[in-house]
């Protein structure tokens, strides 16, 4: 069944067991605000695509001097999380209400954006929808902006579907996870899974193919499995 995020219980449980389903979010994620804390000039802003339950600008606050964030959701369920969450920060961020699959209509606050990030937010759209994103992101960094990218990532085919497996199995022993069963047992099974979920996810190639096509200078910085980071700058 496809996930409801409008439904307080459903953002709750992704809120508090998200993890156990992608052990390496931690990781990337310190990537991710690694790179924010490294180039990030005050007075700019950070734009979050999808911030859900807040967890992230939470992570940047703590980390990011200065910071400033903008954010984009249309989840009211998750919001409200974010705002119990960021109580303490309300002159650094800003939360809008918006559809990422209607970007196009999204009215921003007029900052200047240095950063845009996106978490686990866009695979829930078409490949057009996402192509869309990717070009009206482009249009509001300024010049040098950078966006990270981080997100789930296509299965290619059945016949790499039990190498796939093995990653997500060594993940579990690893750290705990239940990435395997998440997964499927198949690859019939995944993709049945994948699609239940209302998930889209596309290839590496794809991602990067699109990025330069609006105009980015790309590449994937972390892959692992069917997770992957992505730098896009703004020449």
């Amino acid at each position: 069944m496809t996930q409801n995020w409008g439904n307080p219980d459903t953002a709750k449980q992704w809120d508090e067991q998200g993890g156990t389903w992608n052990p390496l979010r931690s990781e990337q994620l310190d990537i991710l605000v690694s790179i924010l804390a490294d180039g990030y000039q005050p007075g700019n802003w950070i734009l979050d695509l999808g911030y859900g339950s807040g967890k992230v600008e939470k992570l940047i606050f703590d980390k990011v001097a200065q910071a400033s964030v903008v954010g984009v959701d249309n989840s009211q369920a998750m919001m409200q999380l974010a705002a119990k969450r960021l109580a303490d920060y309300p002159n650094t961020f800003e939360s809008v209400q918006h559809d990422l699959g209607d970007i196009q209509t999204l009215k921003l606050p007029k900052h200047p954006y240095q950063f845009a990030i996106a978490i686990q937010s866009l695979h829930h759209l078409s490949k057009a929808q996402m192509q869309s994103v990717y070009q009206y992101t482009f249009n509001v960094l300024e010049p040098g902006g950078i966006f990270l990218l981080l997100d789930r990532l296509q299965v290619e085919t059945q016949g790499l579907y039990k190498v796939f497996q093995t990653v997500w199995q060594r993940q579990d022993k690893l750290h705990g996870s239940e990435v395997a069963a998440h997964e499927g047992d198949s690859f019939a099974a995944h993709r049945e899974i994948v699609l239940n979920r209302g998930d889209y996810p596309v290839l590496v190639d794809e991602h990067l193919a699109w990025l330069r096509q609006v105009g980015f200078e790309t590449a994937c910085i972390h892959l692992h499995g069917n997770r992957g980071l992505f730098a896009a700058v703004k020449p």
